[in-house]
């Protein structure tokens, strides 16, 4: 996407229906003995990185780990939003990429927790904590400073993205938002960043996807993304359900990554 004559090099869109048969044939990786869906992670640590407690436990504030430094010459830092980033079945395949020497993995907040609800401006939302404080408290800790790529799924898409691009804009890192709740039509406008690095992943069995044609919803989501936008990346798996499959997960998830 991009402005035509922009002086920024564009990136190249290229709509891909890459066969989930392919990504099943692929070797299953056992991690640890975790080789099925794990339960839901709460504030779990990496090896590398202990997660550091902030002592803020007052009215409104999320419980949510503040990172570790990280020094130069270490491994890239990814976030995963654990809110709708499907970390309890999808977790073995977070676990193997944490396992590669290139990255280390945190898991930022929890599902299932009190803030895990949308936000007052959606329909049916609530006052805070929800969705919306998390992603304030997310910064408030600390996690856009020291994350050098992250990783959204589902209501972290619609939610705690599109928060953290109003705060920081074109300071906030790279992010994978799988679902592309980010490119939805949401109940409040998204101030999506010109120069926002961002990878989303959609399904065509993806229930994001409602009653439209696979063709309007690619059409919809590339709407979305604003034409001053050259940094935006789209790939459509035909297969992909609302929870991507573990099979194609762990194919697919260390490219976006790179």
């Amino acid at each position: 996407f991009g402005a035509p004559g922009a002086s920024r090099p564009q990136a190249r869109f290229a709509m891909q229906a890459p066969s989930l048969t392919f990504a099943l044939q692929q070797p299953k990786i056992m991690c640890n003995g975790i080789a099925g869906d794990g339960m839901p992670y709460t504030d779990v640590a990496t090896p590398s990185r202990a997660y550091t407690h902030s002592p803020m436990h007052g009215t409104g504030i999320t419980p949510v780990a503040s990172p570790a430094h990280r020094g130069f010459g270490q491994a890239t830092a990814v976030s995963v939003i654990a809110p709708g980033g499907g970390t309890g079945i999808n977790g073995a395949v977070y676990a193997e990429v944490g396992q590669d020497p290139q990255f280390t993995i945190d898991y930022v907040g929890r599902s299932r927790a009190p803030y895990d609800c949308y936000p007052e401006y959606w329909p049916n939302g609530e006052p805070a904590p929800n969705l919306h404080s998390f992603a304030e408290d997310v910064l408030r800790h600390g996690w856009v400073e020291k994350t050098d790529l992250f990783v959204f799924g589902s209501r972290g898409g619609q939610v705690v993205l599109p928060a953290l691009w109003h705060y920081k804009g074109d300071r906030m890192p790279p992010a994978v938002c799988i679902n592309g709740g980010c490119a939805m039509k949401l109940p409040r406008a998204v101030r999506w960043p010109d120069a926002a690095i961002t990878f989303l992943l959609i399904g065509g069995e993806d229930y994001f996807r409602g009653n439209i044609s696979v063709e309007e919803y690619m059409a919809e989501t590339k709407a979305q993304v604003p034409p001053s936008n050259g940094t935006t990346a789209i790939l459509f798996v035909r297969e992909m359900q609302h929870m991507p499959q573990q099979a194609l997960l762990r194919v697919v998830l260390p490219l976006m990554l790179r």
